[in-house]
């Protein structure tokens, strides 16, 4: 009886772990497609600057042609350029990432946050979604440019 003053009382803490962890597994979830979106739009971002950056050097590329260039190595120039953009860009702000927690780590202390830090898995995980992504979002430009032909080119302004 609660109202009984003798008893010895047991808390089972069962249900209180389960709700946590089902918590935690919602957030982490949550945390994933919001990642993903930003990942998405990245893409998108990164290949529209290929897509200009095939348009502008239109001449270039129709000279390369010209000369005998093959349309693999054209693509290999476009996916080159896209990875190290994405991977110089997610450097800079893995770095960030990291600094800001260094600065702000030990902050965090009276939130209940013990020693915050970034995996080494995990930034191995993170280069190699950034080389991916650098490809998927120059695929395209890359095999347009390819495609283009060396006479047209030259006569574009």
């Amino acid at each position: 009886e609660p109202s009984d003053q003798r008893a010895a009382r047991l808390d089972n803490r069962a249900s209180a772990a389960s709700q946590i962890n089902t918590f935690n597994n919602v957030l982490a979830i949550l945390v994933l497609i919001i990642g993903l979106g930003t990942l998405i739009a990245g893409i998108v971002g990164i290949s529209n600057i290929m897509i200009f950056i095939v348009k502008e050097r239109t001449k270039e590329i129709g000279i390369r042609k010209a000369l005998g260039a093959r349309p693999s190595s054209i693509q290999a120039i476009i996916l080159i350029e896209s990875v190290l953009i994405t991977s110089v860009s997610g450097y800079v702000g893995l770095v960030l990432g990291i600094g800001i927690l260094e600065a702000y780590g030990p902050s965090l202390d009276k939130y209940f946050i013990k020693d915050p830090s970034v995996s080494t898995s995990l930034v191995a995980m993170a280069t190699f979604a950034l080389i991916v992504a650098g490809f998927i979002a120059a695929y395209v430009p890359a095999k347009r440019a390819s495609r283009i032909k060396p006479i047209i080119a030259l006569r574009d302004e």
